[in-house]
């Protein structure tokens, strides 16, 4: 005869396990569940009022990508905007750039970063420059190396600025993906997997009204509002920032929209370089997390957390009860259950973001991100001071 009754150890860590998946469920998850699910603003009608925008393109010397780019952006169906490109080189080659763009293009205007700037954040002083020779109400972020797949890009990230809805708003939040087809296998995969979680959690805020982060990249916000907190004043000490501190500085639940839709998505390209960016990145949003609000990374630690605590805890249940099958059964549900959520969250995510839809992958990239995350931080515990623009 099977026995199907508990001990209290058995019982004490399935509903342990039980807990936990609930709590995953219901906290963990909930802001990817927002980010897979809000609804961007539609794109306003001719008729209403579009506000003239600028975009800032922080280019270093990259002409023939240069010529893709604004030849993409030549065709955006935006009524009214001109493009400042703003080289990271010689002013001889600028002066080139801008004849030759002139002749092409009658809204194009490229300036220059003066060479001997030193210790400041050669991409801050890109964008102040850029700012301040903008003519545009809305000043539009982004780099040379893009890939533009549609003529509504800048019509769908400028949308919350357009008509009467959008005189309150001060900032528009666009999202770019890394492209990665340097990279093959499973460790393309996991990379595609952890910056989609990376950027599903702060868009998720931002759709919550709890802005936080944005993508520099991918970016807009009033030229007004840009100059009222004196550009990069307060993290003029740091190399990085611009994306992150500065949006949680400007942004409010009220002034901040977030734009995801598929004519809005970019695609920076890095050709063979693409790991290196990722890691890159990661390693500075690490290091400017600190001081951001603490909530997004409580909850993204909790999840991590409940990676462990969920299976483990079944695990345990069940070996404690052998032979006893019950424990053994109840538990494998609870982890099945629990992973069977996460994959369907994840593939909604990648569905949302044009991501790469990944399915048995899933579960064992999530156990693995938490000991990833560690082991990453131990290995740039070094670096941070690069971070600092006294580091030349």
């Amino acid at each position: 005869m099977i026995d199907l009754s508990l001990s209290f150890p058995e019982l004490l860590l399935l509903l342990t396990s039980f807990i936990s998946l609930l709590v995953s469920i219901g906290y963990g998850l909930n802001a990817y569940r927002r980010a897979a699910v809000f609804r961007d603003i539609p794109v306003a009608r001719p008729e209403e009022y579009h506000p003239k925008a600028s975009v800032l393109i922080y280019c270093q010397s990259e002409e023939e990508v240069l010529d893709a780019t604004l030849e993409q952006i030549s065709r955006q169906d935006y009524p009214d905007f001109e493009v400042i490109v703003v080289c990271d080189a010689a002013s001889e080659y600028s002066e080139m750039l801008n004849e030759k763009y002139g002749s092409m293009y009658s809204n194009v205007y490229v300036t220059f970063v003066q060479p001997g700037s030193h210790n400041l954040s050669r991409r801050k002083l890109a964008i102040t420059i850029g700012a301040k020779a903008a003519k545009g109400e809305v000043l539009v972020t982004t780099v040379a190396n893009i890939w533009i797949s549609s003529e509504q890009w800048l019509s769908q990230l400028l949308a919350p600025f357009c008509g009467e809805r959008g005189r309150h708003i001060d900032v528009s939040l666009g999202y770019s993906r890394i492209n990665f087809a340097n990279l093959h296998g499973i460790g393309k995969w996991y990379r595609q997997f952890d910056a989609l979680l990376t950027d599903a959690l702060w868009i998720g805020y931002a759709a919550d009204y709890k802005p936080y982060r944005g993508d520099g990249f991918n970016l807009a916000f009033r030229r007004e509002v840009f100059f009222k907190h004196k550009g990069f004043a307060k993290t003029i000490n740091l190399h990085y920032g611009d994306d992150d501190l500065f949006i949680h500085e400007i942004s409010t639940p009220s002034n901040t929209s977030v734009v995801v839709s598929p004519e809005s998505i970019i695609e920076t390209q890095w050709d063979e370089s693409g790991n290196r960016i990722w890691t890159i990145q990661k390693e500075r949003y690490s290091f400017t997390s600190r001081w951001l609000p603490k909530a997004p990374f409580v909850r993204s630690s909790i999840q991590m957390l409940m990676q462990w605590l969920v299976p483990g805890s079944s695990i345990a249940a069940a070996l404690i009860g052998l032979p006893n099958l019950l424990s053994v059964i109840l538990g494998g549900l609870i982890i099945l259950c629990f992973w069977l959520v996460e994959i369907i969250f994840y593939r909604r995510l990648a569905q949302r973001f044009e991501a790469i839809r990944l399915w048995w992958a899933v579960w064992p990239f999530w156990l693995w991100r938490p000991l990833a995350d560690l082991l990453f931080r131990y290995d740039h515990r070094y670096t941070r001071k690069k971070n600092f623009t006294w580091q030349r």
